[in-house]
Formats: structure tokens, sequence, C-alpha cells
């Protein structure tokens, strides 16, 4: 359900990796006539009262007018943008990859309402049978944790959800294609998504 004003969320698109399999940064490839990360900023700029881009080149970003920050311990993975995120916002974060621009704003929502709802330290979600940790929120009481295991060299996304005992909320009825969960890592993916943006770009 859409509310009336910004959801009172942090929300981090996470473009701190090295996209060494592209050879360039991979949000900004042009699709259709823009780069994939516009198309994400587009959707979160009208949803949450704050929104930051989390990377180690923030020179790439600067176009954006998007407030950049740094990750404190770089080159490890979307723990270490999380943590950065949640050490600089107002609010819990709702923590997006970079790659992944055709999230469903009904999955933005429903994770919004049921991470409030239920108190939960994170909340994130399941489609096909895979919990996806991005997009997810998590609760700034989770800072310290994982500060800790960032300085262990501990990254396991899915560790740390089954240790925090994250809630986990079945998307399927939102997202039927599971459009919201197409990334781009190599350029195989990226002629695929070439192939669909008719339909795809489309959507909400």
């Amino acid at each position: 359900m859409q509310l009336l004003s910004k959801l009172p969320l942090t929300a981090a698109i996470l473009a701190g990796g090295k996209s060494s399999r592209m050879n360039m940064p991979k949000c900004l490839i042009p699709l259709e006539n823009t780069k994939i990360i516009n198309i994400l900023i587009s959707k979160l700029k009208g949803i949450f009262e704050e929104i930051f881009i989390v990377t180690n080149f923030p020179e790439l970003y600067f176009y954006t007018g998007i407030q950049m920050i740094g990750d404190i311990y770089p080159f490890k993975g979307p723990m270490a943008g999380i943590h950065s995120a949640l050490k600089n916002s107002k609010y819990d974060v709702m923590a997006f990859a970079c790659d992944m621009p055709f999230i469903r704003q009904e999955i933005i929502y429903k994770l919004f309402e049921t991470h409030y709802s239920k108190n939960k330290t994170a909340t994130v979600p399941l489609f096909d049978d895979k919990i996806y940790p991005l997009p997810g929120i998590y609760s700034k009481k989770l800072l310290n944790t994982i500060e800790g295991l960032l300085i262990e060299d501990k990254l396991s996304m899915r560790k740390l959800l089954d240790d925090v005992g994250a809630y986990v909320i079945e998307v399927a009825n939102l997202d039927k294609e599971g459009v919201s969960f197409i990334n781009i890592n190599t350029f195989e993916d990226l002629e695929i998504l070439k192939s669909k943006k008719g339909g795809i770009l489309c959507l909400d």
C-alpha cells in the first residue's frame, strides 16, 4: 500500500564494488537512454525520506546529486555498504544493489510495513525459494554487530540474517515475474535484460 508521505527509512544504493567481471561499474551501463542506477534513483526519490549512494568511487556519481558516503571497510561486499549507511543514516536502512533497478514499489512498502509492525532487526524478501539480503531493511541496532563481523572478516550476509533472526517475507504474490530480483553481473545478463526491457521498463 502506497503511503501519502515518504517513508521514514534511509535508502542506501550500494555501488562500492569493483565490477571486475564487467570491467566497468555495472550501474553506469546505459539502458533505454539512461543509466541503470538512474532507473533505481528515479524510483527511490519519491519514496524515501533520505537516500545515500554508498561508493568507493564518488567521482562517478556526482552527476546524480544524491548524497554519497564511502565504505569504512572498503571492498568487503554488501555488509560494508550497509554498515556505512547505518552509521550515517537518520533511520533504519533499506539497502539496494545498484544493479537491480526494477524493484517493485509494492515490495518496498510491504517490507517497510512488516519491518515496523514486527519490530525486527532485519526484514528481507523471499522469492522462488531464495532469500535475498538486497533489497532488505536493517535496523540501526545492528551497527555494532555488523562492525564486529567486518573486523573479523566474517562477511556472509546469509549467516548474518540467520544469526539476528531476520524476518523473511514471501513476495511472489507482489512480483510474479521476479523482475525485482533481476541483476547484472555479466554481459550475458545485460543482453538478456535488453531483450526484455520493453516489458520491464513499463512496470512501476
